[in-house]
């Protein structure tokens, strides 16, 4: 493990003090003045990082929450294979699937949101938006004429 750390003026250094263990933060904006030095003991450094929100303090809330995403990203790629699917694979020339897809739009838009803040997202796993997808698909795949969601009634 690496006891020690430098971002830009700021070092701080894992040591062992007549009280414990530490974590000595030293700043030196110029290479002419003294340092300035603050010893902390692990706790402490974690108790301003809680107060101040760099860091959770509840562990079974990030858990959750960690839990929760990998569900919401889950359950976004479904509803994206399924709309992948209708718009490639299904009978638009013999049924009248208007109903269906745009529910399915609606269902994407809301996925979309669920999954927009999610930092960890790669840009082949980004969120589908309708808007691009309307304007994308090909007229015969029965989704260019599709209605916006603001044309029809929302279920929810």
């Amino acid at each position: 493990m690496t006891t020690i750390l430098t971002h830009h003026h700021l070092t701080a250094e894992a040591i062992h003090d007549k009280h414990g263990d530490a974590i000595m933060l030293t700043q030196s904006e110029d290479g002419f003045n003294e340092p300035n030095t603050v010893v902390l003991h692990p706790w402490q450094l974690r108790a301003v990082c809680e107060q101040f929100g760099i860091i959770a303090s509840d562990p079974q809330a990030a858990k959750t929450i960690a839990t929760l995403q990998r569900r919401m990203l889950g359950l976004h790629e479904r509803i994206r294979a399924l709309f992948d699917w209708m718009a490639e694979h299904s009978d638009h020339k013999h049924a009248d699937l208007t109903y269906e897809t745009t529910q399915l739009l609606a269902l994407l838009d809301l996925a979309n949101e669920w999954v927009a803040d999610f930092e960890d997202e790669d840009t082949e796993g980004a969120p589908l938006h309708c808007s691009s997808v309307r304007n994308s698909l090909q007229p015969s795949t029965g989704f260019a004429d599709m209605p916006t969601s603001t044309d029809q009634p929302s279920l929810i």
